[in-house]
């Protein structure tokens, strides 16, 4: 659990936050840059002070303006991941990651050496110094000294952000793999929407110091009144999913709160995230039959708006809150209202290439 109420003030600038995560192991800072994400991490780590708050990760008070309670930086026990790996130039890598291990010898080792190692995949890298690494091989390794320093959880400060694409994919599934063997808790600063669908169980959206909403990364997401802060056009519906072989029945429905996609892109039983937006949701009164579309699922019609550009917005829940954008003249025609029962179809190429793997 994560319990965060900070207010800090700065010359041009006032963090005033507060927000509760009860479950999941990794909570997103998702914002634009200056909205206080770092700061967010900084007072975590105890490197920063609030003005007065509440901070509790893990059932352990971190910090407790009312009872006077301030544990210090390195008593916090976290392990910090920056932007830039910031590596010990002078060291090899077996040296950056045992002077972790330094660390954490008072408490006794959580992770071992060779298990850490196998898990990054940087056994080849061991007797290199940082210079003669990739972007992505010392943030693997970075993570590895920080696991290493046996911390109670950990705070990445959007550690692929230095990176190009290709290195970010690289890096993203030994994250996910971290994060299910070691199960730490784990606060992500990110900008990036594939990290968040990826990585992140909870969200937090920033903006101009506060929290502007915080929960699920399906529910948030999915929220139209989030649309700006996380650079979205239109609406979007984030559900969870599993892939399975394109020989399965093309009867899709949710099961147990997920869907299960047809697709050759992952392996069948690969946990997916999807967006699916608004404008590929058709809707239909009856089933249909003689198409080629594969996603047909029954819902029933939770509410419907008019919007700016003269379009209907519908909320249809077939297990969860799926959106569809249709126009005017085809809400009047199907008599669309709310409690109505309908079909929606999505088109299987469209969930496909919109689907992110969960990694934990």
């Amino acid at each position: 659990m994560l319990e965060f109420t900070a207010i800090k003030r700065y010359p041009a600038f006032t963090l005033d936050v507060s927000f509760k995560m009860n479950e999941g192991m990794v909570t997103g800072l998702f914002g634009r840059s200056g909205s206080g994400k770092t700061s967010i991490i900084n007072l975590t780590a105890g490197l920063i002070k609030p003005d007065e708050g509440y901070i509790s990760l893990g059932g352990k008070v971190l910090y407790d303006s009312r009872k006077k309670i301030n544990i210090s930086s390195p008593e916090r026990n976290s392990g910090y991941i920056f932007q830039d790996g910031r590596l010990f130039p002078h060291m090899t890598v077996e040296a950056n990651l045992r002077y972790g291990m330094k660390r954490s010898a008072h408490n006794g080792h959580k992770a071992g050496f060779d298990d850490v190692v196998e898990l990054l995949g940087i056994g080849d890298l061991l007797k290199r110094r940082p210079h003669r690494l990739s972007g992505g091989e010392k943030q693997r390794v970075a993570i590895g000294r920080a696991l290493l320093s046996s911390p109670d959880f950990l705070l990445m400060d959007e550690p692929l952000s230095a990176l190009d694409s290709h290195r970010k994919e690289e890096l993203i599934p030994f994250i996910g793999k971290m994060v299910q063997t070691f199960k730490l808790p784990v606060l992500y600063v990110t900008h990036s929407l594939d990290e968040l669908f990826s990585l992140c169980d909870n969200v937090v959206l920033m903006n101009d110091g506060k929290c502007t909403d915080s929960g699920s990364v399906e529910e948030v997401v999915s929220r139209p009144d989030n649309r700006e802060i996380l650079g979205l056009s239109g609406r979007v519906s984030v559900l969870r999913a599993s892939a399975v072989s394109e020989k399965e029945p093309s009867s899709i429905q949710f099961e147990d709160g997920r869907l299960r996609i047809p697709t050759s892109k992952y392996a069948t039983g690969t946990e997916l995230r999807v967006a699916v937006h608004s404008d590929d949701v058709t809707l239909a009164l009856s089933k249909p039959v003689g198409i080629s579309a594969r996603n047909i699922m029954k819902g029933t019609i939770t509410s419907v708006e008019n919007s700016d550009d003269g379009a209907v917005a519908v909320t249809v829940n077939v297990g969860v809150p799926v959106y569809a954008t249709i126009t005017r003249s085809a809400a009047s025609e199907l008599g669309i209202r709310t409690g109505m029962d309908v079909y929606i179809i999505m088109k299987t190429i469209a969930l496909s290439r919109l689907s992110v793997p969960f990694l934990h």
